[in-house]
């Protein structure tokens, strides 16, 4: 397998989303795929007709995540849109093998709820008959200006989905101590989730989504790779 990025932005004031993997892209409400083009190391830059000229602008460091251990950064996404939208969202790009390996399936996500706080997400399946108590789970938070990521001790990520397939809501129960003693003493972290704009990329189902948590709202995209 070859490195590549792939990236998503979403702005739900404005209704503008996006999914790219591999030069192509997915935008709901525009059929089929379309060509986009990502530059730089951060900031980066994207060009596509229906996509629009958008920055990047890391708001941290790359973090590791996935047994691929690719790079992914946290942005700030602005821009204007093929229509003349003005964009101010989030979005995250990440530089890593293309393609699944060995992995039967992946479930990636991000939430942004402001520039100090945002969370990553990778759950793998490394057989095809595995179920979700199978999959292998890591979340980070990052916190702070600018982000600084730290591992959940004690992640928990469920998903509700429609009748094709699509998913319609999920939540995150993330629990940072590693021991009883430091659960007593803390709470929980609690996102909940709801799809907003949806599509397919190749193998890939993609939702947009916006989260809820402590009483403050986010953005951010849940996209799930399935293997050949």
């Amino acid at each position: 397998m070859s490195d590549g990025y792939s990236f998503s932005f979403a702005d739900a004031r404005a209704r503008s989303y996006c999914y790219a993997s591999g030069g192509r892209a997915l935008v709901p409400g525009v059929a089929g795929a379309v060509d986009v083009e990502i530059t730089g190391d951060g900031p980066f830059e994207v060009h596509g007709v229906e996509v629009g000229a958008m920055d990047l602008e890391p708001l941290g460091d790359a973090v590791m995540l996935g047994s691929d251990q690719r790079r992914e950064w946290v942005c700030r996404a602005r821009g204007k849109a093929p229509g003349g939208a003005m964009i101010d969202g989030y979005g995250t790009v990440a530089l890593g093998p293309t393609g699944l390996g060995g992995t039967a399936l992946r479930r990636d996500l991000w939430v942004c709820v402001d520039e100090d706080l945002a969370f990553l997400a990778s759950a793998e399946r490394r057989h095809a008959r595995d179920g979700h108590g199978d999959e292998k789970l890591a979340v980070i938070v990052a916190r702070g200006s600018p982000l600084e990521p730290s591992a959940i001790a004690d992640p928990r990520l469920s998903t509700s989905y429609g009748a094709d397939g699509q998913v319609l809501r999920a939540g995150l129960e993330l629990w940072e101590g590693e021991d009883a003693g430091e659960r007593e003493r803390s709470r929980a972290l609690r996102l909940a989730g709801e799809a907003v704009a949806s599509g397919e990329l190749e193998r890939t189902s993609v939702a947009f989504m916006v989260w809820r948590h402590a009483g403050r709202e986010g953005i951010g995209c849940y996209a799930i790779e399935r293997a050949g």
